[in-house]
């Protein structure tokens, strides 16, 4: 199984090293299940967020080495970098990226900004011509909804789009079921909607795991105020896609 929503670097004031993390994750491959990682550096939602320091913290995560998980990076591009002159092609050349990141509610992509919008193009683009991904965070807002880059969906057909966290989950079901190329994650979903939204989808095989971790344990623990492990919370994620757990 594939976990699709992993993250590394910099979240408040804890920072997340990749390879205790990716080690943490490979000493439970056996009970989860989990022998894929998709990973993106919460570094890069930071105000003072600096493309090549990202860039230096993929590469050391790339160091991992294991008979048992494979852990693939996703770049995660913030307007910022538009604004700043780099270009989406070679930040994604510069390493083995299996996909890029959008996070519309942390970062304001605007698309009347010439450079917002000519950088967007270019991460579907790159995505449709390599065949690769492109994770968008997705939520109940204006700015994050499903729906919001539904045009990049219709013209980039060979990019894999994967809707973040499937909320809300009338909108996820929707372009999942009008796209082919559209999936979804299960990250931070509630057990009721994600039993909704298999309902709704049309092939409910395009629900894939993503377990936002460690970030959901950064909430659990520091928001919710529960008392579990790191092990304890990743167990607990990949339950939604293996409930015998």
């Amino acid at each position: 199984m594939t976990d699709h929503h992993v993250h590394i670097g910099q979240f408040n004031e804890i920072y997340y090293d990749a390879l205790e993390l990716f080690e943490l994750i490979e000493s439970l491959s056996a009970k989860t299940g989990v022998t894929e990682i998709r990973y993106s550096s919460t570094s890069s939602c930071r105000d003072d967020a600096e493309f090549l320091r990202v860039e230096e913290e993929i590469e050391y995560a790339l160091n991992f080495e294991s008979d048992v998980l494979t852990a693939r990076p996703y770049l995660w591009f913030i307007p910022k970098y538009a604004e700043q002159g780099i270009s989406v092609e070679s930040a994604a050349g510069a390493l083995d990226y299996c996909g890029i990141k959008l996070h519309p509610a942390g970062q304001n992509w605007d698309e009347e900004n010439p450079k917002h919008e000519r950088a967007l193009h270019e991460i579907f683009s790159w995505a449709d011509k390599n065949e690769k991904t492109v994770l968008i965070h997705c939520g109940p807002q204006k700015c994050d909804l499903p729906t919001r880059f539904e045009r990049f969906f219709a013209e980039y057909k060979s990019a894999r789009v994967i809707l973040a966290h499937s909320n809300p989950v009338k909108e996820t079901a929707e372009m999942l079921n009008k796209y082919q190329n559209v999936f979804s994650d299960t990250a931070c979903i509630a057990s009721e909607d994600l039993k909704l939204l298999r309902e709704k989808a049309t092939d409910s095989s395009k629900i894939l795991f993503g377990s936002d971790f460690p970030v959901s344990h950064y909430f659990a623990t520091h928001i919710f105020g529960k008392t579990h492990t790191l092990e304890e919370e990743y167990i607990s994620n990949a339950k939604t896609q293996l409930p015998s757990l």
